[in-house]
């Protein structure tokens, strides 16, 4: 992968979180564009690299919202954790693959936001269970056009391929 360019994917995703998520806010879910990315990281990087991409995308979302630090971060590499390396089992292209992967990434994300609710020590409640539920959803049917549009791009970043190990 190539470094500088996924610097400049995760700010350009972070912004859009930041500026747009907020307009296109429907039932009150809003699309998750940093996990749009994360989907994109993990499914075209080799494991390694997109465990740690994953988790400092998670990282620089944290830095930007008011809940507590880590729980993008560990959510997100959660996720890295277990989409990492896919991309020689699924059809990269496939706008199907874009969604299940986003809706799976969106529920670990939403499952690591509830359990954080439920802890007793946590000062933090969430606003709903059914809210981030959306969001998963949300994300998942944008995630098709976007990805298929990275995916379009997606020699620009420099990824290459798994190596096998014996």
């Amino acid at each position: 992968m190539f470094w500088p360019a996924y610097f400049i994917f995760a700010y350009l995703a972070v912004g859009l979180q930041i500026g747009l998520a907020s307009l296109l806010r429907v039932w009150g879910a809003s699309p998750n564009f940093v996990l749009i990315a994360a989907v994109f990281i993990a499914i075209n990087s080799a494991r390694e690299p997109a465990l740690l991409a994953c988790f400092a995308l998670g990282a620089m979302q944290d830095l930007v919202t008011q809940n507590t630090f880590g729980l993008y971060a560990f959510s997100y590499g959660l996720f890295g954790l277990a989409a990492a390396g896919t991309g020689q089992a699924v059809y990269r292209g496939h706008p199907l693959t874009h969604f299940s992967l986003t809706l799976a990434g969106g529920l670990i994300t939403a499952l690591v936001l509830l359990v954080h609710g439920w802890l007793p020590f946590t000062h933090g409640v969430r606003e709903s269970v059914t809210v981030d539920l959306w969001s998963a959803v949300y994300s998942a049917c944008v995630a098709v056009p976007v990805l298929y549009f990275l995916h379009r791009i997606r020699r620009n970043f420099g990824f290459q391929p798994a190596r096998r190990r014996i």
